[in-house]
């Protein structure tokens, strides 16, 4: 048995996705930029894509805009924003547990002169307001704070930052991640009074290399690549209508799933988390309440996360050890070092990520090989 719970990492594209592309690529092949009948039909397709997920934002179709993931989203949003605003300010607030995504185009920001400052969060993943509201000042231009960080599933008041922010200085932009949140929580751009979103195709069932950013309209970006004129030359390139049509079927059967079983996610979560309890030295660093129910973050004290995901993998199931932009290469996951935890915790930590594919029954073979994974890596280790 196979148990895929690292869907935070990327998702098995829909059965409707797949069955539906083969068709798409074989008839709707048109570039949509042409003037004749199959770039007509190419640009429908692009327009509607847009139409539905402006509606799952609470935006205009003409606020959104493709590019190749997530990544490039916050590339574009951070890059495209500094550099045409730096006259009026260069200082950008963030904060140290985004998705490395942002924290290396903020570190390239720096290098180029802008002053990045960063608010701390404790152990519970919280952000420091008062110190947020101390760093954004007149200087300030930009805000970055994720909707729900990838390692700890932990879901910011992206509302409340948003509101402090635009109260402290009225001019400043604000720009959230909401990769892991969109179809899960609630990402109103109007609710959230945010200017700049990112979201990604792959993390909810579509095909890989698909993203939007959605840009609120008197906002004004750089591009950060150059060539025609597609989408008002903000992100210019001949559009991926593979994964723009996937991206758009993904959102109407992932609304599907979630309508007619709506507490499958944290029906899911709360199995394993009390599972989990039950077993000796291992700590929940995602507690059901106030993080979201796709992802929960453990720590098996005394393992390393990379010999844990290996022996899980033995027994077919496949989770991770945080970010799959950042698991190679680091022994320890630095979104809970960076909330304080000790090295003890952030050096066996593992991420569980879910999806409307999961079953519940799922959890209880995973806790099964757990609980044998544990008893034979303690025993070795003695």
């Amino acid at each position: 048995m196979n148990v895929y719970f690292d869907n935070a990492a990327t998702t098995r594209p829909f059965d409707e996705v797949i069955q539906e592309l083969s068709k798409f690529l074989s008839e709707t092949y048109g570039n949509p930029s042409s003037l004749h009948r199959l770039g007509v039909e190419a640009e429908r397709i692009v327009k509607e894509a847009k139409e539905i997920i402006a509606k799952k934002l609470g935006s205009s179709s003409d606020e959104i805009y493709f590019t190749s993931g997530g990544t490039e989203a916050n590339n574009l949003a951070l890059i495209g924003y500094a550099f045409a605003h730096q006259k009026r300010g260069k200082r950008i607030v963030s904060t140290p547990v985004e998705h490395p995504s942002v924290i290396s185009t903020l570190e390239y920001l720096e290098r180029n002169g802008f002053d990045i400052q960063y608010v701390s969060v404790d152990a519970e993943g919280n952000l420091d307001f008062e110190q947020f509201e101390k760093l954004v000042d007149q200087s300030t231009i930009l805000v970055s704070v994720m909707l729900v960080n990838n390692e700890t599933g932990h879901i910011f008041d992206v509302k409340k930052l948003s509101e402090i922010a635009k109260k402290k200085n009225p001019n400043v932009i604000v720009h959230t991640d909401a990769v892991q949140a969109f179809m899960k929580e609630k990402t109103n751009v109007k609710e959230l009074n945010v200017d700049l979103m990112s979201i990604s195709g792959h993390k909810i069932h579509a095909l890989k290399g698909i993203g939007v950013l959605y840009i609120r309209k008197g906002v004004n970006l750089q591009p950060i690549i150059f060539g025609g004129q597609q989408q008002k030359g903000v992100r210019p390139g001949t559009e991926n209508m593979p994964g723009i049509f996937s991206f758009a079927k993904a959102i109407e059967v992932f609304e599907k799933l979630k309508a007619s079983e709506p507490d499958k996610l944290r029906n899911i979560k709360r199995r394993l988390i009390e599972g989990l309890s039950a077993f000796n030295n291992v700590v929940i660093n995602s507690p059901l309440e106030k993080t979201s129910d796709a992802i929960l973050n453990v720590s098996f004290l005394g393992i390393k996360s990379e010999v844990f995901l290996h022996t899980l993998e033995s027994y077919g199931i496949f989770a991770s050890s945080g970010s799959a932009c950042s698991s190679k290469g680091r022994t320890y996951n630095k979104v809970l070092h960076c909330m304080g935890k000790r090295m003890e915790i952030a050096e066996s930590s593992i991420r569980f990520s879910f999806s409307y594919l999961n079953k519940v029954e799922e959890v209880d073979y995973a806790l099964e090989c757990i609980e044998k994974a544990l008893r034979f890596l303690r025993k070795i280790k003695k």
